[in-house]
Order: C-alpha cells, then structure tokens, then sequence
C-alpha cells in the first residue's frame, strides 16, 4: 500500500505538471486538471493508510497529498510550470514525499542504510 500511494502521488504530480505546460482554454485546463487529480486513485489509498497505518504514516501522507490539492488549485487559477509559485509547490512536494518515504522505511524496519548494516554484520563477526 506505501509503494501504491507514493506511486499514486508521483502520477499526480507528472500529469499535472504536463497540464501546467499545455496552452489549453481555462474550463478544459479546469476538467482536466480535476480528471487527472483523482485517476490514480491517492484520495482511496490514503483513505486506507488512515485505517491500518501508524499515525504518522498518516499524517506524512496527508502533508503530501495537500500540497498536490494547493498544486492543483493553483494550475486551475491558471499558473503555469514557470510561475514562483508552482516552483516553491514542487519543492514542497518533493521535502513532503521524501519525510513520507523516510518514516514509512521507519515503519517498515528499512530506514537504515545498506552500508551501515553490513558494518554492523561485520563488527559482529556475522558475514
């Protein structure tokens, strides 16, 4: 379910982002934007996270998830992938994807690195 919805987020973020680059008339950028918001179907898995994830789980993954709804509100106001705006949404998307990855890792017991557990097999003697 973690891979679903960070995979559901990242289509998302892409077809809004091809949206925000096309030249379309304001009532077909609005269906559009709307239509590619809900296909892949994030609003349904975080709906799921809220019943069988931690708590913090849930709260990272409602942070993302708002910053594609303001992503979204503001290619619908017309902004384009250009505007000072759009550009500070992704950079918030991006720090809120990459603190839902880190404590999902968390949750899952995969948070430390590949380098620092082979140190420590080996400073156990465990190869």
């Amino acid at each position: 379910m973690y891979a679903d919805y960070t995979a559901a987020l990242s289509q998302i973020l892409t077809a809004l982002n091809e949206c925000a680059q096309e030249d379309i008339p304001a009532a077909e950028r609005l269906r559009r934007v709307r239509e590619m918001f809900l296909a892949p179907g994030a609003y349904e898995i975080r709906h799921q996270l809220a019943i069988v994830a931690p708590p913090e789980i849930v709260d990272a993954s409602r942070s993302a998830f708002v910053v594609l709804r303001d992503t979204r509100d503001l290619l619908v106001a017309g902004a384009s992938v250009d505007d000072a705006a759009y550009v500070e949404l992704e950079e918030r998307f991006d720090a809120a994807v990459a603190e839902l990855r880190t404590v999902m890792r968390l949750d899952l017991g995969a948070a430390g690195s590949i380098t620092a557990r082979l140190h420590a097999t080996r400073r156990d003697g465990i190869r």
